[in-house]
């Protein structure tokens, strides 16, 4: 469905902020469908200055004239309102983006005029305003036992663990050039997109195994835990549907890939020795998998026919991705 044109007669600004809150340089976000900010010259909006990465960030325009904010895989980060951003988030009026001691404000004082509710099957382009196919690969990692873990601490307690673990479990994705999806209670949704997709399944083990280590050794941080704590988790690779296709607007992925990464990480707390499963679309692209990984055959729900995936332990995992690190670092 083609969203119609937009017909909003107000101008859409960003205001660079001075420390005493006034407008200090100002840029017309209008005549294109994107804006770049960073660095260097050529990009559409220059911030000189040393926290600014080269290709820092970038404003797109919808058709419908909604306007979101992406980092572009910064060093410092790009932050909305204080919080740090990992995918595309839509601007609202009075927004205001963070980069280092660079603040920008986002002025739009009215949005474009929304269509008549649909009366029909088809959706309304404002639910489906920004929305790519792409090969993506999913990494799940979920922390064992965490049930039994609430029961035994407490609510309170295991809720300020979970803050202190997905802050730094953020911080391991964005390191190895991934995404975070979301949180679902002890579990981390991230992903790698890009045509690379050998390096992306290789950044996703990678991930895996810093998680793992941070996870596991929170026992000499916080001596109150009950028991070391472990991961379980699971690669997937394949097309999905990416973009703000939640009611709220929050961009997300959507697909079997991601349904049967979900799948095969619930497979790691049934096997011993079994830290990491790895779809087949996964494993093709790992160097000699059949030396390193054993296979498997798994029946999941909603499919008719077993999955196949390779799994293996940490350690060995740790033993693959050291033995092959000279190759890897060319990816």
């Amino acid at each position: 469905m083609t969203a119609p044109p937009d017909t909003s007669a107000t101008l859409t600004l960003l205001d660079a902020l001075d420390a005493r809150e006034s407008n200090d340089q100002r840029w017309l976000l209008s005549g294109s469908a994107s804006f770049t900010l960073g660095r260097v010259a050529g990009t559409d909006i220059m911030l000189p200055y040393s926290w600014v990465s080269r290709k820092h960030a970038m404003i797109q325009k919808e058709e419908n004239g909604r306007f979101n904010l992406l980092d572009l895989g910064s060093s410092n980060g790009t932050f909305i309102n204080g919080r740090r951003i990992h995918t595309p988030v839509s601007l609202q009026n009075g927004d205001c983006i963070g980069i280092g001691n660079t603040r920008l404000l986002f002025n739009q004082e009215t949005t474009s005029a929304r269509p008549a509710p649909p009366t029909g099957p088809d959706l309304d382009e404002m639910t489906v305003a920004f929305v790519q196919k792409q090969i993506i690969t999913i990494l799940i990692c979920d922390i064992h036992d965490y049930t039994r873990l609430s029961e035994t601490m407490g609510d309170q307690w295991v809720s300020q663990l979970l803050q202190h673990w997905t802050g730094r479990v953020s911080k391991l994705v964005n390191k190895h050039n991934g995404i975070v999806d979301k949180f679902i209670g002890d579990a981390v949704m991230a992903l790698w997109a890009g045509p690379n997709l050998q390096a992306n399944v290789h950044q996703a083990l990678k991930t895996a195994i810093a998680i793992n280590t941070f996870t596991s050794t929170l026992g000499k941080k916080i001596p109150d835990l009950p028991w070391p704590l472990q991961i379980g988790a699971a690669l997937n690779t394949g097309e999905a549907m990416m973009g703000n296709l939640a009611q709220n607007g929050n961009y997300t992925v959507v697909g079997d890939v991601v349904n049967v990464a979900f799948r095969l990480e619930s497979m790691t707390s049934r096997q011993e020795d079994l830290d990491i499963v790895m779809g087949g679309d996964a494993a093709m692209h790992l160097l000699d998998p059949e030396t390193f990984f054993k296979k498997y055959s798994f029946r999941v729900k909603g499919k008719q026919e077993e999955v196949e995936a390779y799994g293996c332990s940490f350690s060995r995992l740790s033993t693959y991705l050291g033995q092959n690190a000279k190759q890897l670092y060319t990816l």
